[in-house]
Formats: C-alpha cells, sequence, structure tokens
C-alpha cells in the first residue's frame, strides 16, 4: 500500500480513507479537511505497514478499500468506520461484483479498457472530464498490477469480522450495484450519484452531516 498524510488543524483523532482501486492522493487534494488524514491506496502489497500513531481512527472506505481496510486496520482503534460504494465482499454474486464481470475485466484489461471503466465510475462524460483533470499519476500497466493482485488477494484471503458503523450507497452506482450494498449492508444509507462521487467524499473527509 502508498499512503501521504495530510496535517490538519483538529488532531485529536486520526481520519483514515481508504481509496479504491487505481487511485492515488492527488485525486482528493482537494477535498482535505481540517482533520489530519491519512489517505491510502495501491493495493498491489497489503503488507505495507501504515503510520498509524496511539489516536483513534475515523475511518472512510471507498469502493475496493472497504475489503483492503477490513484486511489491513486495526479494528480495535476504530471510533467510526464508513464504507462508501463498496462491500467487505468485493468479488460476490450478490454482495458485490459479479465473479464475471470482475473476471471479464481484468481479462480483457487495457487502455481503453481502463478509459471504459472510468467512464461507467464517472457515471458520464462531463464527471469523467473533471476526473481526468485530478487523474491518478499511475500508469496503466501499474493499475493492471494492482487489478490483478486484488482479484488473488480477495479470493485467497480469509474474511474477517469489521465493526462498520454505517454505509453509504450511490444510487447509479455502475460499478458496485446498489442492490449488491444492500445486500451486504442492511441498513444502507442511499445516496444520489454514481460510483466516483467527489461531492459526497470532500463531505465526508470534511466531516459534514450526511
Amino acid at each position: 500500500m502508498k499512503w501521504q498524510y495530510f496535517s490538519g488543524k483538529q488532531s485529536e483523532t486520526l481520519c483514515v480513507f481508504y481509496t479504491g482501486w487505481g487511485m492515488d492522493a492527488n485525486v482528493f487534494q482537494a477535498a482535505m479537511g481540517e482533520r489530519d488524514t491519512l489517505v491510502v491506496w495501491d493495493y498491489t502489497d497489503l503488507s505495507t505497514p501504515l503510520p498509524l500513531d496511539d489516536r483513534p481512527i475515523e475511518l472512510i472506505a471507498w469502493s475496493m478499500g472497504v475489503w483492503a481496510a477490513t484486511q489491513t486496520l486495526p479494528a480495535e482503534r476504530l471510533i467510526s468506520a464508513t464504507a462508501v460504494n463498496g462491500t467487505p465482499w468485493p468479488i460476490d454474486e450478490t454482495r458485490g461484483i459479479p465473479p464475471a464481470i470482475f473476471d471479464g475485466t481484468l481479462a480483457t484489461y487495457s487502455e481503453s479498457g481502463l478509459a471504459r471503466f472510468r467512464k461507467r465510475m464517472c457515471g458520464g462524460v462531463s464527471a469523467l472530464n473533471a476526473f481526468l483533470a485530478v487523474a491518478p499519476q499511475r500508469t496503466t500497466e501499474d493499475l493492471g498490477a494492482e487489478l490483478a493482485a486484488l482479484g488473488e488477494a480477495i479470493r485467497s484471503r480469509p474474511e474477517k469480522p469489521f465493526p462498520w458503523t454505517r454505509a453509504i450507497g450511490c444510487t447509479s452506482d455502475r460499478i458496485f450495484p446498489i442492490e449488491a450494498q444492500k445486500a451486504a449492508f442492511p441498513n444502507l444509507i442511499e445516496h444520489e450519484g454514481a460510483h466516483w462521487n467527489p461531492t459526497l467524499f470532500e463531505a465526508l473527509l470534511k466531516g459534514a452531516s450526511i
């Protein structure tokens, strides 16, 4: 995993933000709030230690970051844990991305395939253009390696219990279908928007009410 620390004005707790597949901190830099925040990305190697001090943790996890957090973050340190547009079962017929879709995405992965994925992720051309303006500074090959590593790790690692305090799912999500999110989280809070939802991310990172 990779990470970047953003120092804020509020340091009583540490906000940890697990992003989705294919991201980096550059994408979220403008959304940072006043809390000290650790942004985590790149799940190719889950053994990388994070610079966690002894403060209580407020977790926000998006997309594949929901699963990655369950695998790598000490649950006993959490005072809150919010899942966004993702589930602890990311490759699953009913509670995540159907296996055939995940495997097809991986099998046909290419630069053009990445472009199609990002368009679905953003929900349209205008949102895609806004995303591309802050696009991750990573290569297509790097993202492909991460996707392959995720597929292997998700299927080989045992499930871990995790104390999620709330889950938010966007109704127009074309990556993690809203019905799958409901199946994973019976008390899911539904929110308008696509899988990539910068307005929602900013509100969560700044501690606004949702």
